[in-house]
């Protein structure tokens, strides 16, 4: 993919645009920092796509926020805007997988004209999530309690040492895997994604008035929704009910996954996103 810094009337913004499609796809995430096109959510879209790839504000090399307002989803979906109108795209699809998925329904609810479809994996309409019996951030969850406490102490203490939060990194993503002895393989194919701290702080502080499910309610757009049915972050509950909520959905549940199907189950989601990408160009 190609690195190029995209001048905006809401800032600059650095992105990585390629893929083997035609059709204009944004993805993002609301903390996650990207060095290069090459994770591996973009690049199975991208065998379908023409994915723009987008660094929020205070993210890689795009321009720092002027103030908290700047990191919120909604002004974030706003970033996003000037960036299609920037590119020169009537309309565009957005894909987002976890937090992502947050920031695509938030575009939907704001600016359904401009979505072609939107592709959302792991993800919610709400910040009910957090009280479900299934989700590890549950302070609740027995099952996941301790060990998440532990991990995050080390992954957000300042005096922690590179190597420990590192460790601590690789830790909860294997909370997040259904094949937890798989974690070497599969970790190579994400250590290179950074969090973004002051982007992570915002969400966090915002996700707490999260809910955009009767917003979005009943608004037809061709809508793909992925889950893995041992998701631990994003129930897949809460994936069945963006199914009802969305009528022109779409949902795939991945019988062998956690919380990253498309790498769990990356043939499957292949096939998944080759299907919904011709069906939706055929229409």
């Amino acid at each position: 993919m190609i690195k190029e810094i995209i001048k905006t009337n809401r800032g600059e913004f650095e992105v990585f645009i390629g893929g083997k499609g035609t059709k204009p796809i944004c993805i993002s995430h609301l903390y996650q920092e990207f060095s290069s096109g090459d994770e591996p959510y973009s690049k199975i879209i991208g065998e379908h796509y023409k994915v723009i790839l987008v660094n929020l504000k205070n993210a890689g090399h795009t321009c720092k926020a002027n103030s908290k307002k700047e990191l919120t989803m909604e002004e974030t979906v706003k970033d996003l805007e000037s960036i299609r109108e920037k590119l020169g795209y009537n309309t565009w699809a957005f894909a987002g997988h976890s937090t992502g998925g947050f920031l695509g329904l938030t575009y939907l609810n704001m600016y359904q004209g401009k979505l072609s479809e939107i592709i959302l994996c792991g993800t919610a309409a709400s910040n009910k999530i957090n009280h479900s019996k299934n989700n590890l951030f549950n302070v609740e969850n027995r099952k996941y309690r301790k060990e998440a406490a532990k991990i995050f102490f080390k992954m957000l203490f300042p005096l922690m040492s590179k190597k420990t939060k590192e460790e601590a990194n690789k830790n909860f993503f294997q909370l997040c895997l259904h094949n937890k002895e798989k974690i070497e393989e599969h970790y190579k194919e994400i250590e290179n994604i950074g969090i973004n701290k002051s982007r992570m702080r915002a969400y966090s502080s915002e996700f707490r008035k999260y809910d955009v499910s009767e917003k979005i309610k009943n608004k037809s757009i061709p809508t793909l929704i992925l889950c893995g049915k041992y998701d631990v972050q994003c129930p897949v509950e809460f994936s069945e009910e963006l199914h009802k909520l969305l009528p022109n959905s779409r949902l795939v549940i991945f019988e062998y996954s956690n919380h990253f199907p498309f790498i769990e189950e990356n043939e499957k989601f292949v096939n998944t996103i080759q299907e919904f990408s011709v069906q939706n160009y055929v229409s």
